[in-house]
């Protein structure tokens, strides 16, 4: 409405362009402001355009890493389904061949008492006494047992009204033994006693009754009548010499690696252990692939305008120039915790060339993997272990942990023990041993095994390349990275807000500059009215005279 009026006291107004004027005005205050956010907007999707291709570059390098963690240099391989073979401590393999032949599997003893009417049948009153030992026959043949010494003998007390169901539970809450009622499906109920595994985990009953029906229970001088099978010990031969051992998990005939047996008496295999150099010439000539790759990518888009050179998009960001020096320290440092000396990238047959670029060196390679092959193991699996005689380390170690000497530390006064200072929960076990699981801190899901009287250890760690880089690109990914990202987004979500509010703004200005227009318009139309009315009653007053 403003502009119609406008237009139509623009006739007898000043004949001026107001309405193209106004805009003009509008233009040169809003458009420069304009631009300029417009101009934000256009930098930060190039930005985030651009950190787009640095992510997809670094999760192309953790698609490598995993592809070479699943190719492994080290390789355990066994002729038998039934005898398995698992690489423990890689630092104690070495490139061999063994035959091992099983003579028997170890066994745990399952007893069988029959002939109880219900799962609630009672089963008398009295002492139980419980041992773990062995059984065998003596010269004459009679039964025997010997007391496994690093047992305690447990004595149950059995009150009167005891259901079978009962003594079950009692049983089975027992370290070392496992029971339950059995449903024959006769009209019959059986109690069902299952020891652990190995000759010397054997139990015997010892039943003194003051209510008739304990002594069912008793097996003092045999267990003919409700064994059904023996307990016995695993034996093996390893090159021809037989060992015994209590558990068909043998983790300590081949130093750095467990064997478990399923395979039936008379099985004869062959085990064998190797780190493969075709499988680490692929593995590294991708790594150093990607490494180089990455490092183009980083040095593309943060290029400075040297010589003539187009910037890069992200030229001087901090977020770019810090992974760059990381990747460069990363290539560089040592990798710790395999062994006495460090191990550099150099040392395998990647040298650096007058580019930065990495080069793997076909001939150096070779000469060192035929040299020390164990050296490659830095490259591709951490390593994690205590040269303490019968301590196991397991688990996961988190990306926090440093490479390198951690002191295990028992209180042998309170039992409590610390790793790396950090807290531990102890889990007695049924050999004797002790399992520490770390509960907080960097080390939190690792447990440490200690034979008992075992008060203190070095826990040695070891992280490979490929772990570093792992650490290193998924710290970038979720967190530079993607801060980065937020820090552009909300500079677009920031700048479209300013460009809203110049389009309102732009709005305001041309009322504003229509309404003033428009009075003066009207004020010029005015005193143009009244001219002309005094130009004509003069005229009039001249033609009358």
């Amino acid at each position: 409405m403003a502009v119609d009026i406008l237009t139509t006291l623009n006739k007898n107004g000043s004949g001026l362009n107001l309405t193209g004027l106004t805009s003009s005005l509008v233009t040169a205050e809003i458009a420069p402001l304009q631009k300029a956010q417009k101009a934000k907007v256009d930098k930060a999707n190039l930005s985030i355009s651009t950190l787009g291709q640095v992510r997809s570059q670094l999760q192309g390098v953790q698609t490598a890493l995993q592809a070479v963690a699943a190719s492994p240099v080290l390789k355990a391989v066994s002729g038998n389904s039934g005898v398995q073979v698992t690489v423990t401590d890689p630092a104690k393999i070495v490139n061999t061949t063994r035959s091992i032949g099983v003579v028997q599997t170890a066994q745990r003893q399952v007893l069988e008492f029959k002939g109880f009417a219900s799962a609630d049948a009672l089963v008398g009153a009295g002492q139980l006494t419980v041992e773990v030992g062995a059984w065998y026959d003596d010269a004459a043949g009679a039964k025997q047992f010997a007391v496994n010494p690093d047992s305690t003998a447990n004595r149950l007390d059995i009150a009167e009204g005891t259901t079978l169901s009962q003594l079950a539970e009692r049983l089975d809450a027992l370290p070392g033994v496992a029971a339950r009622v059995i449903d024959k499906g006769n009209g019959s109920f059986s109690l069902g006693v299952v020891s652990e595994p190995g000759a010397g985990s054997g139990l015997r009953f010892a039943a003194v009754p003051t209510v008739a029906g304990l002594s069912a229970f008793d097996t003092t001088a045999t267990n003919d009548a409700v064994q059904i099978q023996a307990a016995q010990d695993a034996v093996v031969t390893v090159d021809g010499i037989a060992v015994f051992r209590p558990t068909n998990s043998i983790k300590d005939l081949i130093p750095g690696a467990t064997l478990d047996i399923s395979a039936p008496a008379g099985t004869t295999t062959t085990v064998g252990f190797s780190r493969d150099l075709e499988t680490a010439r692929t593995n590294l000539s991708y790594l150093v692939e990607q490494l180089n790759a990455t490092r183009a990518k980083l040095n593309e888009v943060s290029q400075r305008a040297v010589n003539g050179a187009t910037p890069g998009p992200l030229v001087g960001d901090q977020t770019i120039e810090r992974l760059k020096a990381d990747l460069s320290r990363l290539i560089a440092a040592p990798i710790t915790g395999f062994g006495a000396a460090p191990v550099f990238l150099s040392d395998l047959g990647v040298t650096t060339q007058r580019d930065g670029t990495l080069k793997l060196m076909a001939q150096d390679f070779e000469d060192a993997f035929k040299g020390d092959p164990q050296k490659f193991d830095a490259l591709f699996a951490n390593r994690i272990g205590s040269d303490t005689a019968g301590v196991e380390v397991k688990g996961l170690v988190g990306a926090d942990v440093a490479a390198g000497r951690h002191d295990f530390v028992r209180d042998p006064v309170t039992g409590r023990a610390t790793l790396g200072g950090y807290r531990t929960l102890a889990i007695p076990l049924a050999d004797g041993r002790r399992q520490y699981a770390v509960l907080d801190g960097p080390f939190t899901g690792l447990t440490v095994t200690t034979p008992d009287g075992v008060d203190s250890a070095t826990i040695t760690f070891g992280r490979s390349l490929i772990s570093s880089l792992d650490v290193m690109t998924t710290k970038a990914l979720s967190g530079s990275i993607a801060t980065r990202e937020t820090e552009f987004g909300a500079r677009i979500t920031e700048a479209n807000a300013k460009l809203s509010e110049l389009d309102i703004r732009s709005e305001k200005l041309t009322k504003r500059y229509l309404s003033r227009f428009t009075a003066m318009e009207a004020s010029i139309s005015t005193m143009k009215s009244t001219g002309n009315y005094l130009t004509n009653l003069v005229a009039q007053w001249n033609k009358s005279n």
